[in-house]
C-alpha cells in the first residue's frame, strides 16, 4: 500500500460528492412518474395504476406496473450473475442510483423500497429537468482540478484536502459582484465562459435545492453568510447584491460593527455551527477597517452503503515515496466491489447511503509519483477514471483510516494559488467589485480549511471559506478612537503645545 492513496482520495472524495453529475444522464432519455407509496405495501392491487407509457417506472423489472418482491428477486438474481434475469428493456429501470450500471447498491436501494425505509429512488431525485446545465457542471469540475492541482504543487509530500465546491460557491457568491476585467478573471478560472451568470445562478440554486433532499444516511449541508461592517455606513453593501445571494445562495446577511469586540468570536460561532463543530476557529480578530466577509461552509457525513468490519481492521505498513515506513490502522473488505483500472491506475467505487454519493479511491501505478499523476488529471481523465469502473466479484480492498485536518501554509490563504489561476485583478487596488459596494473594495485573500475522517463507518468532512473584503488605498480614511490615544492642544500659529494627554480606559466622565 502506498502513501499515493491518501493524496486521491482528498481528489476524489470532494470531486465525486460535489461535482459528479454522471447519475443524472439518463433523464435525457426518459421522462419520470412518481410511484404510489400504497404499492409498496400491497402486491396485488387489481388496477395498473403506473403507466408505462413513454416513461420508466423505476424498480418495476418485469412490466407488471408495481414494485415488489418480485422485482427484488430479480434484480437480487442479476447481481449475482444472472444476467438474463429481465431483460434490456428494463436496465434502465434497474439502474436505481442512476449509475449507468446494475449493482449491489440498486439491489439494496429496492429492498428498502419495498420495506418503505426509501420512499424514492436517488435516481428520481436527480431529474435534470430545467436544473443544472452541462457548462456548469464542467465548469466547476474543471475548476476543482485547476485548484486542486496548483496546491498539490506547492505541497509535495504533504496530505492535502480541499474543498473545491465550498471554495467555488464562496467565490460565485463574489462574482454576483465583479465587474470588468474582475469578472473576466474570475469567468475564467470559474470554468464559466461559455455561462451567463443567470445559468450560473440557476443551477447554484438547484445543486443546492437537491443536496437537501439525500437520505438520512448521507448528509451534505452548505451554509452561506455575508457580514457587513455597520461603522462603515448603513449601506455600502448593494441590495441588489445581497438579494440576489439570499435567493440564490440561501446567503444569512447580518450587520455588525466591526469595531467592538467580539465580532470574530460571533463569526467563529457561525462556523462552528455550520460545520457541526469540525472546524470552530477562523478567525483570530476583524479589522475595524474591513468592509465585510463573504464565507461559505460545508459539513458532510456519509455511512457506506456497506460498512467495513472493524474486527478486520488492523495494523499495517505505510509507505510513503521516499521509502519511509509508518504503521496505520488498515480497514479491510473483500468480494463483490467495484473495481477499475487502467493506464496507470487502479480505482475503487465506495457508495455512502443509497448511492447518491461516492468516495473514488485511486491508487497510481506504484512506480508513478503522486503529484506527477495528479497533475495529469483532467476531465478527459476524470471521466475514464469513472467509466472503467465495473462491479467485480473478487476484489480485495484495503484503506488506511485516516484523519486529515488542511490549511494551506497552515494559514489558509489560496490567495497565491488563485493568482497562479488567472485571478489576480480582484486582489489589486484597482478590482472592480462595482457591483457590490459603491465604495472602491478589493478581495484581502481567501481563506480555506478542511477536515476529513474516514473510518469503518464511513466519513465525515467540513470545509469553510472566508472572503474578506477590504478597502482599496481611495478608500475615505477612518479614525475610530475605540482604543487608548494621545491628545494635544497647540496653538497653530505659534505650534505652541499647551496641553497633552493620553486616553488609556473608558472611565472618564459622560
Amino acid at each position: 500500500m502506498s502513501k499515493k492513496i491518501v493524496y486521491v482520495i482528498i481528489l476524489t472524495l470532494l470531486s465525486s460528492l460535489l461535482f459528479a453529475t454522471n447519475t443524472l444522464a439518463y433523464g435525457d432519455q426518459a421522462s419520470y412518474q412518481q410511484l404510489n407509496s400504497d404499492l409498496i405495501a400491497t402486491e396485488n392491487k387489481s388496477e395498473n395504476l403506473l403507466q408505462k407509457t413513454n416513461s420508466v417506472v423505476f424498480g418495476d423489472l418485469n412490466g407488471d406496473g408495481f414494485v415488489n418482491s418480485l422485482d427484488y428477486t430479480l434484480i437480487k438474481r442479476y447481481v449475482l450473475g444472472e444476467p438474463n434475469s429481465f431483460t434490456e428493456d428494463y436496465i434502465i429501470a434497474a439502474d436505481l442510483n442512476g449509475d449507468k450500471y446494475v449493482s449491489s447498491t440498486d439491489c439494496a436501494l429496492l429492498k428498502r423500497y419495498i420495506l418503505d425505509i426509501l420512499q424514492q429512488f436517488p435516481v428520481e431525485a436527480q431529474k435534470p429537468t430545467e436544473g443544472i446545465s452541462d457548462g456548469f457542471i464542467e465548469g466547476n469540475s474543471k475548476f476543482a482540478f485547476d485548484i486542486f492541482k496548483e496546491i498539490s504543487k506547492d505541497e509535495e509530500g504533504e496530505n492535502i484536502f480541499i474543498s473545491p465546491f465550498c471554495i467555488s460557491t464562496a467565490l460565485s457568491i463574489l462574482y454576483q459582484g465583479a465587474g470588468s476585467d474582475t469578472k473576466e478573471e474570475m469567468t475564467k478560472v470559474l470554468g464559466y465562459e461559455s455561462l451567463e451568470i443567470a445559468e450560473v445562478n440557476k443551477s447554484y440554486k438547484y445543486l443546492l435545492n437537491y443536496f437537501n433532499q439525500l437520505t438520512e444516511d448521507v448528509k451534505l449541508k452548505n451554509s452561506n453568510s455575508i457580514w457587513i461592517n455597520s461603522l462603515l455606513g448603513d449601506n455600502i453593501i448593494k441590495a441588489d447584491f445581497i438579494s440576489t445571494n439570499q435567493d440564490v445562495f440561501n446567503t444569512l446577511v447580518e450587520s455588525r460593527d466591526f469595531s467592538e469586540e467580539g465580532i470574530a468570536d460571533e463569526i467563529n460561532n457561525w462556523i462552528s455551527e455550520a460545520t457541526e463543530g469540525k472546524i470552530d476557529k477562523m478567525l483570530d480578530k476583524v479589522p475595524a477597517e474591513m468592509l465585510s466577509y463573504i464565507i461559505s461552509a460545508v459539513y458532510f457525513k456519509g455511512i457506506w452503503t456497506e460498512e467495513f468490519d472493524a474486527d478486520r481492521t488492523d495494523i499495517s505498513r505505510f509507505y510513503d515515496e521516499d521509502g519511509n515506513t509508518e504503521n496505520v490502522m488498515m480497514m479491510a473488505k473483500e468480494g463483490e466491489l467495484e473495481y477499475g483500472e487502467g493506464d496507470g491506475y487502479k480505482a475503487v467505487k465506495l457508495p455512502y447511503g443509497d448511492g447518491e454519493m461516492t468516495m473514488y479511491c485511486i491508487l497510481p501505478d506504484e512506480n508513478t509519483p503522486i503529484n506527477d499523476f495528479i497533475q495529469n488529471i483532467d476531465l478527459l481523465k476524470w471521466n475514464e477514471i469513472k467509466n472503467s469502473i465495473s462491479k467485480n466479484d473478487d476484489v480485495l480492498l484495503k484503506l488506511p483510516r485516516f484523519k486529515i485536518e488542511y490549511a494551506k501554509d497552515n494559514s489558509g490563504s489560496l490567495k497565491e494559488s488563485l493568482k497562479a489561476l488567472g485571478m489576480k485583478k480582484a486582489f489589486e487596488d484597482d478590482a472592480d467589485l462595482s457591483g457590490m459596494s459603491d465604495i472602491s473594495a478589493l478581495v484581502d485573500d481567501v481563506l480555506h480549511k478542511a477536515v476529513v475522517e474516514v473510518n469503518e463507518k464511513g466519513t465525515e468532512a467540513a470545509g469553510v471559506v472566508i472572503i474578506p473584503i477590504g478597502p482599496t488605498s481611495v478608500l475615505r480614511p477612518t479614525f475610530i478612537a475605540n482604543r487608548p490615544f494621545v491628545f494635544v492642544i497647540a496653538d497653530e500659529e505659534y505650534d505652541t503645545i499647551l496641553f497633552m494627554g493620553k486616553v488609556c480606559n473608558g472611565s472618564f466622565d459622560n
